[in-house]
């Protein structure tokens, strides 16, 4: 038998398989707090329950591709740098059957993220400050915890840390940032001289907020600084 009469002949439904998902781990900074992107669910199981957006791939489809669509859908949120965080295939995570989810991580920065709109699978969807998050359904306290981990990691990578921002922010905002992600307490002075390396310092009519005996003032980040 060649390889192709054997590939016209085989059965896909000859063995069974688990189905396959993609929910996004989206975060941002707003307000001085770390919140993340989650809707509440209208359909069984866990009707009513905080979920993480997404849903199942569908086949031929690109995971790349199935959480966009499934933020999309469910949340009109769009985030152009999801990348894969892990894989979560415990089999009882679902009690409808054994289903294996692909969770993807972004952030987004306040003044441009999208207000979500609950639609398709959604009665709801808002973001909600991490802390206050009520208990979530599935498994995904679990990868919260893990998307928190990789956060506070990826964080102390200051190009990093300037995607939760536009182009204008104070550096009060980066320190808060720095706080509320690691939840301990900071060097003002020693940010304060990182950040002067690959910002541009631009003073503005913003009241100045201090750290230690300096001054902070409105920065304008440079090309350059999201890309180091």
């Amino acid at each position: 038998m060649t390889e192709s009469e054997f590939l016209g002949s085989y059965d896909p439904n000859k063995y069974a398989r688990p189905c396959i998902a993609a929910d996004a781990v989206v975060f941002t900074y707003a307000e001085g707090r770390l919140q993340v992107l989650l809707i509440r669910r209208k359909n069984h199981p866990f009707r009513g329950r905080w979920v993480f957006p997404g849903g199942f791939i569908e086949v031929y489809e690109d995971p790349d591709e199935a959480v966009g669509r499934e933020l999309r859908e469910e949340t009109g949120v769009e985030v152009d740098d999801l990348v894969q965080l892990g894989t979560f295939g415990r089999p009882d995570r679902d009690p409808r059957y054994h289903v294996i989810s692909i969770a993807y991580f972004g952030v987004l920065p306040p003044r441009s993220q999208m207000q979500p709109r609950a639609s398709d699978d959604a009665m709801d969807a808002a973001w909600c400050p991490v802390q206050q998050t009520e208990p979530l359904a599935f498994d995904h306290e679990e990868i919260l915890a893990v998307a928190l981990d990789r956060l506070r990691r990826e964080v102390t990578r200051l190009s990093f840390a300037l995607r939760f921002f536009d182009r204008r922010f104070t550096g009060a905002e980066l320190f808060g940032l720095y706080q509320e992600v690691l939840g301990k307490k900071l060097d003002g002075e020693r940010l304060l001289r990182r950040l002067s390396r690959v910002c541009l310092e631009k003073p503005t009519m913003t009241r100045p907020v201090r750290i230690g005996r300096r001054k902070l003032r409105q920065f304008e980040a440079t090309l350059g600084a999201w890309w180091l």
